[in-house]
This record gives structure tokens, C-alpha cells and sequence, in this order.
């Protein structure tokens, strides 16, 4: 009895928590014709999705928690959290998007991919080095084949060859749904996302294109870093342990609870975003 009694409690507070997450927010009565950002990262797509929103797209970038557990999901073959978001947003970026576009320009004949790249691919590699060294984290094995770029070099840009292979060879019967962008480009970028997007009057643009989580951002002082190295550590730890339960056994009742927990934060966030616009 009192086993049942502990076991019931967390049973309906994840009940609890997942009527609140879809009381919070409901899907956009309309949303344009929706754009995926399809670049690896450190390929400028935090950048792209900064311009997106200030042409007043409702985007979806990376949000830590959501994101992280979503990207375990479709490591494991479920993409129905995923697909879920697309009712939400009409712009999208950064891991796993890039690895669900095939999907994406199927369920959604009017969308539109832009792929994102930098201007040769040892300045991607080394933007990579410094990006992966500020923290182990077992997905990256998913996406560039090793958790860490030291030692592994030649394996990691391989992965970027294949990315931008792969997605030129489907999309190259498809040149209307598709762009490249080259983030070290800077102001050029605007013409290219304007061919995707939709931009006010049809014209570029005359303010400067975003340039966003670069290296400086991480430069901060020494009380910022040590913050941004201590939420990291405790959000990867959680979200492995998060991973192992959900994967391999666990128990239901701690796995409904972390689900319902997700559900409520991507919902909260959803509820509290609003695009940005131009000043």
C-alpha cells in the first residue's frame, strides 16, 4: 500500500504538469511558410535566426533544456516531439533541424531551406575545436562522430563534407526551396535570406546582419564564464541521466515526470516568445 501510495503521487503530479504545459499555449492561428536553417553548427545559425526574427518570423533556436532532451528523442528514432514544434514556430535552427530537412520539405511543400556554411571548412573545424572543448557532451557523437574535436580532426570535417554533400544532392532538383549562405559573408547574407524569407517591401534589408554567439560572447568576465561553465555542467548531467533512463529501462514514473517537466518548460516558452523587430 504505501509502495502504491509513493508511486501514485509523482504519477499525478506528471499528469498535473502536462495538463498546465497545454493549457499554457496553443498553436498560432497562422504561420508563414515556414524556414529551416539546415547548417551545422558554428555555421552562423544563431545568426540566421536572429535575422529571421527581426523579419518577424516566430523562431524556434536553441533552447537548453528543450533542445537537449529533444535532440536524445530523435537519436533514438522518435521525431514526433519534433514534428509537434512545427505547429508553433515558422522559422527553425540549429541541432537536430539539420538532420530532419528530408522530413520537413515532405510534410511542408512550401518550405524553404537555407543552408548555412563558413568560408572554407578548417575555419569551421577550428571554430568547432574551441565550441566542443567548453564541455563534454555525448550527442556530439550523433551528429560529427566523436564527442571531442582533439584527436579526431579529419573524422569531424568529414561529417561537414557529408552534411553539405548530402543536402546539395537532395535539393539539387529543387532549387526553388533552397539557398547557401556563407556566415562570413556578413552583410551579403541578407540577399540570400531574402530570397527564402519574406522581407518587407521585397528589399534587403539596410541594417547590419546579425552576428551572434560568437567567440567574444563567451569571453565575458570571469563571474559570467564560471555561471555559463556551472549551468552547462548541471544541465548535461541531467539530461544524460535523463537519456539513460529513458533509453535503456528506467523507471515510468521518474521518466513521465522529467517528460512532463519538458513539456511544461517548451510550452512556458512557447506562451512567453515574441519576435523581435526592427528598431
Amino acid at each position: 500500500m504505501r509502495y502504491a501510495r509513493a508511486t501514485l503521487i509523482p504519477l499525478l503530479l506528471s499528469c498535473l504538469l502536462l495538463l498546465a504545459a497545454r493549457l499554457i499555449a496553443q498553436p498560432p492561428s497562422s504561420l508563414r511558410p515556414k524556414i529551416f536553417v539546415i547548417g551545422l553548427s558554428k555555421t552562423g545559425t544563431s545568426s540566421i535566426g536572429d535575422a529571421l526574427a527581426l523579419l518577424r518570423y516566430k523562431r524556434l533556436g536553441w533552447k537548453d533544456i528543450r533542445s537537449r532532451h529533444l535532440v536524445h528523442t530523435w537519436a533514438n528514432g522518435d521525431f514526433r516531439a519534433l514534428i509537434n514544434q512545427t505547429r508553433y514556430f515558422d522559422a527553425f535552427e540549429d541541432l537536430p533541424w539539420p538532420f530532419m530537412y528530408q522530413q520537413m520539405a515532405e510534410m511542408y511543400p512550401d518550405a524553404k531551406f537555407v543552408l548555412s556554411l563558413r568560408r572554407d571548412e578548417r575555419v569551421w573545424l577550428e571554430s568547432m575545436r574551441r565550441h566542443v572543448g567548453r564541455g563534454s557532451w555525448q550527442a556530439y557523437g550523433y551528429f560529427y562522430g566523436a564527442t571531442e574535436v582533439e584527436g579526431h580532426e579529419e573524422t569531424v570535417v568529414q561529417s561537414y563534407r557529408n552534411h553539405t554533400e548530402n543536402v546539395r544532392a537532395y535539393f539539387r532538383d529543387r532549387p526553388e526551396r533552397y539557398a547557401e549562405l556563407v556566415i562570413d559573408d556578413g552583410d551579403l547574407n541578407w540577399e540570400v535570406l531574402c530570397r527564402m524569407a519574406d522581407c518587407a517591401g521585397g528589399r534587403v534589408p539596410s541594417i547590419p546582419f546579425p552576428k551572434s554567439n560568437t567567440a567574444a560572447h563567451w569571453q565575458q568576465g570571469s563571474v559570467v564564464g564560471n555561471l555559463h561553465v556551472m549551468w552547462g555542467w548541471f544541465v548535461t548531467r541531467v539530461e544524460e541521466m535523463s537519456a539513460e533512463s529513458y533509453y535503456k529501462g528506467g523507471w515510468a514514473v521518474v521518466n513521465g515526470s522529467l517528460d512532463a517537466c519538458s513539456e511544461l518548460y517548451y510550452k512556458a516558452m512557447i506562451a512567453t516568445a515574441e519576435p523581435l523587430a526592427f528598431k
